[in-house]
């Protein structure tokens, strides 16, 4: 499922409001330049976490205050239990809080439906899956969204990825949220080779005929009772330095491969204001939906690739 955003409205601005009257907008230079910001809207993952084990060497530092701390991690991260059974936790975002139901079970086998999904419809692109998706369906990724299911489907055409690439997509690791028996947490890599040229709204990339790894990358999918799926969050890069992508994912990689080699990362300013030129605009695709086409259950005012909000 190729998710990619924004380029045919960011194209248009550039070629009206940013190149000189008197320069050919299909020179070399400008359609590099129109290239580079077009992709603006492509999901970019390279988030890198300190694993707890490198923490420890800093416990004689802080052994001032280790009483203190120990007493207070011990107080928040205690489960609760009731009736023999570990109780969840209450979720600090209240998107999540939501998407929990009330604390019901689901009444069917979620990371077998998931696995259906992922397998069957996505990664083969077999068949039509839209009656999989609720009414209030929202996908989120580090700099892309929050979208709908139509704005989703308008901003995929274009890019012209799946004619350039033959790719090979492997998902596994499926578990569910332990906190939450609807939310289906899964991995994938992606491998591909890019045998034909990518025509890329009227920028042609030439073919390079070689492999491309990705990175794993961890994604999720939170299905309601009624068996639909409410919310998606995709693109998070597991180990930035796996692959041969610079440390970017999906189709962030691919893009990566052919030449159009981003950096955006979540609170990055000038990227984020690239995306709003692209939001106003509109045209071929948005970065995300209007806020008056988001479901009320959608509360964070995050948009792109804005800051995350401080619940």
């Amino acid at each position: 499922s190729f998710r990619i955003f924004g380029f045919g409205s960011i194209r248009q601005c550039i070629n009206s409001h940013f190149v000189p009257a008197e320069v050919d907008p299909t020179s070399t230079m400008f359609s590099r330049l129109s290239s580079l910001l077009v992709g603006a809207a492509a999901l970019r993952t390279t988030f890198a976490f300190v694993p707890a084990p490198l923490v420890g060497f800093s416990h004689e530092l802080f052994s001032a205050t280790s009483s203190k701390s120990e007493s207070s991690s011990s107080a928040v991260f205690t489960s609760v239990k009731t009736n023999g059974s570990t109780a969840s936790q209450k979720s600090k975002s209240p998107l999540y809080e939501y998407l929990k139901f009330g604390g019901t079970q689901p009444d069917f086998d979620v990371i077998a439906k998931s696995r259906e999904y992922i397998e069957t419809y996505l990664d083969r692109q077999s068949g039509t899956y839209e009656h999989l998706y609720d009414k209030d369906y929202v996908l989120r990724g580090p700099v892309i969204g929050p979208i709908n299911r139509k704005d989703l489907g308008l901003s995929q055409n274009g890019l012209g990825i799946q004619a350039a690439f033959d790719t090979k997509i492997e998902s596994f690791g499926y578990t569910i949220d332990p906190e939450n028996p609807y939310r289906c947490f899964y991995f994938q890599r992606w491998r591909a080779v890019m045998n034909n040229d990518m025509d890329m709204y009227g920028d042609i990339l030439p073919a390079t005929g070689e492999e491309v790894e990705m990175p794993v990358s961890v994604f999720s999918v939170v299905w309601t009772p009624e068996g639909k799926i409410i919310y998606e969050q995709v693109g998070a890069v597991v180990d930035r330095f796996e692959g041969n992508t610079q440390g970017k994912a999906a189709v962030f990689g691919l893009l990566h491969h052919a030449g159009i080699k981003l950096s955006a990362n979540p609170g990055d300013g000038v990227f984020g204001f690239v995306q709003r030129l692209g939001h106003v605009l509109g045209g071929r695709g948005r970065s995300w939906s209007r806020k008056a086409e988001l479901p009320k259950w959608w509360v964070s005012k995050s948009r792109g690739a804005d800051d995350t909000d401080q619940w």
